[in-house]
């Protein structure tokens, strides 16, 4: 069985594909260090890295390997923490990822909450969609995850939760000249911005028309970047299908405005996604509860989850 230390080693050689940076990083000597990744080695019987002039790669049985050895260290840190916790310590780590809409209408008034009640637990917060975060949540790097529902139905290794039901509406600039349009047909000859956020960006917009028995626009812009888009709509005449919460949140009040449409834009349920066999920690767990309090007071309790 690996030992702890053997799985911490392993691991930061992993990450910086090199043994001298990984052993000044750790504070061991690289001689130590590479003596622990070959006893490591032969106690897996199996070569973790590739050895090259300029440093080290993962070999298929090592990228497997670094999968389970960061979970398995997560999980240490999560127990010890949580321990830590239920002795009335205050401290630890939390680390969520978040898309859009929950960043803009639920996360300031969890964490003014959070913060007052525990102060001295270090937060992180990602940006992202399910598939780019999956792979960290996986491994325990992150806590949960808050968005759109995943596209793909998830393993029995995670829980999905409904938040509340969401919905688009077509967003511009302020002053836009087609913001009396009233209608998506009246919308077919504009310039469109899609999100490149989504699995299926292209699909999906098309998807809002076509359910309509309307052609769809042609799109000559993707914005991988949220800043991007932001810019984009700012200052131009590109249109975009976003959630209503870029609409609501007072963050860009006199820069960008909704269009009003007479038609019904699909968008996915936003919910929450935990690993199904661990418990969150307390910490995690507060902050879970406060940012679904949250959505409970601006989108009432959800049905039908």
């Amino acid at each position: 069985m690996p030992k702890l230390h053997h799985l911490r080693n392993f691991v930061a050689v992993a990450r910086a594909r090199s043994l001298r940076s990984a052993a000044r990083s750790l504070g061991l000597t690289q001689p130590a260090l590479t003596r622990s990744v070959r006893e490591l080695e032969a106690e897996l019987g199996v070569a973790l890295f590739q050895r090259h002039a300029r440093g080290v790669s993962l070999t298929v049985a090592g990228e497997r390997f670094l999968l389970r050895a960061q979970a398995a260290l997560e999980e240490l840190r999560r127990g010890s923490e949580e321990a830590a916790q239920a002795r009335g310590e205050m401290q630890g780590h939390v680390a969520v990822a978040l898309s859009s809409a929950p960043v803009l209408s639920l996360l300031a008034r969890a964490y003014a909450q959070f913060r007052r009640d525990w102060p001295d637990v270090h937060l992180r917060f990602v940006e992202g969609l399910f598939p780019a975060v999956e792979p960290a949540l996986r491994d325990g790097r992150l806590d949960f995850y808050l968005g759109p529902r995943p596209e793909r139905q998830l393993s029995a290794s995670y829980q999905v939760a409904l938040v509340h039901r969401n919905e688009r509406v077509v967003l511009a600039r302020r002053g836009h000249p087609l913001r009396t349009a009233g209608s998506l047909q009246a919308l077919l000859e504009a310039d469109w911005i899609v999100t490149g956020l989504r699995e299926r960006r292209e699909e999906e917009f098309e998807e809002q028309f076509s359910a309509l028995g309307l052609r769809s626009p042609r799109v000559v812009t993707v914005a991988e970047s949220l800043m991007a888009l932001l810019a984009l709509l700012a200052s131009s005449d590109a249109l975009a299908f976003l959630p209503r919460q870029w609409a609501d949140t007072p963050l860009f009040n006199g820069v960008l405005e909704p269009i009003a449409v007479r038609e019904s834009l699909m968008a996915p349920d936003i919910v929450q996604v935990t690993r199904a066999a661990l418990p969150l920690t307390p910490a995690a767990e507060r902050l879970s509860m406060l940012l679904l309090r949250a959505a409970v007071h601006d989108f009432g309790e959800p049905a039908g989850a």
